[in-house]
């Protein structure tokens, strides 16, 4: 009689441990929202590279993106996004607004080679919708030492929208009318 106590005990112990662990791997851990505000905050001060090209001359820079509206036509839930935007909702289809100073080489004159850019741009899937390979088309008005003027954009991204090339024309920003970008984006 102590054995079959022994084994239903045991056995209510092993039921007990294994509707624990249950019920831990259901219910994942979440970060509050100054833990999140945190993490984006961090992620959003990387800078994407540079490449330069203009007149006479090839240098470097650095450039970052705050995206303070998306309206993301791919994904069903909340299509409306503010700031934090995960990349499958980007590079799925949407249209974004955004904001990007960056640091493009050699203003002419002496002048600061500080540029501030408000666009809009569209995000396109091509390949498993947009993880493996989207494209974007954009434009955007600048602000820049030796005038204002307005660019064009294209884009190629992968490895789930976190990497991507682009290219930004702006015809009339002496010595900066080409610029090519790495684009590092983890929202």
């Amino acid at each position: 009689m102590a054995r079959v106590v022994a084994l239903m005990a045991l056995f209510a112990a092993l039921t007990a441990t294994r509707a624990s662990r249950a019920e831990e791997a259901r219910s994942p851990s979440r970060v509050d929202a100054t833990g999140a505000a945190l993490v984006w905050t961090i992620a959003e001060l990387v800078p994407s590279p540079l490449l330069v090209v203009g007149t006479g001359h090839v240098g470097g820079g650095v450039r970052w993106q705050v995206t303070p509206l998306v309206y993301s036509f791919g994904v069903a839930e909340k299509p409306l996004r503010a700031f934090i935007v995960e990349p499958v909702a980007r590079h799925a289809g949407s249209v974004e607004l955004y904001l990007s100073p960056e640091w493009a080489c050699c203003a002419p004159n002496d002048g600061t080679s500080w540029i501030g850019r408000a666009g809009a741009r569209l995000y396109l899937p091509i390949f498993g919708h947009g993880e493996s390979l989207a494209w974007s088309i954009g434009g955007s008005y600048y602000r820049a030492s030796g005038g204002d003027g307005w660019s064009a954009e294209m884009g190629a991204y992968t490895l789930f929208g976190m990497l991507g090339l682009t290219v930004t024309l702006s015809p009339s920003l002496l010595r900066r009318e080409a610029i090519a970008a790495l684009a590092i984006r983890y929202f």
